[in-house]
């Protein structure tokens, strides 16, 4: 197993995009996923696109991927055929501002919708005919889509509905597993066997054992052994982004430390 590593610059959604990779730069973070939440990272504006693409280049940090906009009225799973086609806008947005930036992968979410009161089965079907849409669209940009897998409450967050999508998907769609998503339920082990070798991508994040806490790998209870030689069965040679919340102050040694050890808990 090889495992590359970066940090997702979405966690500190609170701060533009530019300030936060020269954080991580001063961490030593060579390579980043982007993250589009309002106020951090407008993937709409060419300026922006622009300016985050020469900063990157001075700092010699590589994109690899962007978490494409999501949640509201942009769900891939929306009985609403305008919601869906505005979510497969977005997420297009985001591809092509990662290709402009350098990087050739955007991470998505099926939907922020609770499972209770919805029909599974129907928005889980909506989800796929607009995962294959963009599937074909990307392919043409060359950009890999990678599906994550959700919370274990929203719409598609059991193992077997996900792998049902992903099972319908063609190649090289990948999967992207999150570590507390699919551990919140101690659910881990289902979904590596759902995904198999179309894991492509890692979200790396602990918590507690109640919510998605987004603690640096080793602040919480996760069994990363568990989740190491999980990856090293699949001879795993993808990314694994770090998700880690920002702290308030000290951005950079918090993430030094933070890198430090996940690389400790899932490297070579």
């Amino acid at each position: 197993m090889t495992c590359r590593f970066a940090a997702a610059t979405g966690a500190c959604a609170d701060r533009p995009v530019v300030s936060t990779v020269e954080a991580f730069h001063r961490a030593g973070i060579t390579a980043v996923e982007l993250g589009t939440p309002a106020g951090h990272f407008d993937p709409w504006s060419h300026d922006t696109v622009r300016a985050l693409r020469t900063r990157l280049r001075q700092l010699s940090i590589e994109p690899v991927s962007i978490h494409a906009p999501f949640g509201g009225l942009l769900d891939l799973t929306d009985p609403n055929p305008h919601h869906r086609h505005a979510a497969i806008g977005a997420i297009l947005s985001a591809a092509t501002a990662v290709r402009e930036v350098g990087g050739s992968r955007v991470v998505v979410h099926l939907s922020d919708a609770p499972r209770h009161g919805h029909d599974v089965g129907v928005r889980l079907e909506h989800a796929t005919e607009a995962l294959n849409v963009l599937a074909r669209a990307l392919h043409q940009m060359s950009v890999t889509l990678a599906v994550e897998t959700p919370l274990p409450h929203l719409v598609g967050g059991h193992p077997d509905e996900f792998e049902a999508v992903m099972a319908r998907l063609p190649l090289p769609v990948g999967a992207c597993l999150d570590t507390a998503h699919t551990t919140l339920v101690d659910q881990w082990d289902q979904f590596i066997r759902a995904v198999g070798h179309r894991l492509i991508h890692v979200h790396a994040s602990d918590h507690q054992g109640r919510f998605d806490d987004h603690l640096p790998p080793g602040d919480g209870i996760i069994d990363w052994r568990r989740i190491r030689q999980s990856l090293q069965s699949l001879n795993f040679n993808g990314w694994i982004v770090l998700e880690a919340a920002c702290p308030n102050e000290g951005t950079a040694t918090y993430f030094d430390i933070a890198m430090r050890r996940t690389r400790s808990l899932l490297g070579d």
